[in-house]
């Protein structure tokens, strides 16, 4: 029996051709494979796009619960908000841990200076239209985020006079000078180990203050002293000066 002849132009152009559908179903399979690949990523990196966009929204409910908890003087609510090593920064003070410092300070501090709640901006002292908008960064992992909200409230400290008037008008509880201010909310949350977000550290980051109260037409701009005294020497003073 006589062998194939390789040489025949018929018996090579064969083989070409099977070489060729074999390379040709190899790139197939390799590009099916990346494919498939590229679908799974693109699908997990969607996923994880729609995770974290309902993490931020979660946050901004948080957020606005916190507010108006402060604005009904709903305290308690508002401390439960925090984890238990949280810090608050308020006017280069620092207010340490949900029980010590940062109760102190929302159940104590605020009330007695009648601040904290919510107010409408004092007229040509508004944060520019950039500055008003909220932004929320949530880790990869969705265990940690950053945010800064601005903020426009009311803020007060009590009246050093010693005069009578003074005197008198702390008796009847108004011994306390007002004004309005506005500035950013800098936050840092964490989720604890139910998976629920908490604030780990609140800072007030004021911008402008002014005298000013709803119903004046006019507002001023002052200049107001930093928390200077620390607890237990002022009973609701910070923890720490800043």
């Amino acid at each position: 029996m006589k062998g194939v002849d390789s040489n025949r132009p018929e018996t090579a152009d064969t083989g070409r051709r099977s070489f060729i559908w074999k390379m040709g179903a190899g790139m197939s399979a390799v590009v099916a494979s990346a494919t498939a690949v590229g679908s799974s990523a693109g699908a997990d990196d969607a996923a994880l796009r729609a995770a974290l966009l309902e993490e931020e929204k979660e946050l901004r409910r948080l957020h606005q619960q916190f507010q108006e908890a402060v604005d009904r003087g709903r305290y308690d609510e508002v401390v439960a908000l925090f984890t238990a090593d949280a810090e608050v920064r308020f006017n280069g003070g620092i207010f340490r841990g949900r029980g010590q410092g940062v109760s102190r300070f929302f159940r104590e501090h605020l009330p007695s200076r009648k601040a904290g709640t919510s107010m409408p901006a004092a007229p040509g002292f508004e944060l520019e239209a950039a500055q008003r908008l909220d932004q929320v960064e949530v880790a990869a992992d969705r265990w940690s985020a950053t945010a800064v909200f601005p903020y426009s409230i009311q803020a007060g400290m009590p009246l050093e006079s010693q005069s009578s008037l003074a005197s008198m008008a702390r008796l009847h509880g108004e011994g306390v000078r007002t004004w309005w201010e506005g500035g950013h909310y800098r936050v840092r949350y964490v989720k604890d180990d139910a998976g629920r977000w908490k604030i780990a550290r609140l800072e007030y980051d004021t911008r402008v203050r002014a005298d000013w109260r709803v119903g004046r037409s006019y507002a001023v701009s002052i200049e107001v002293p930093r928390l200077s005294v620390p607890y237990p020497r002022d009973a609701q003073g910070p923890d720490a000066l800043a």
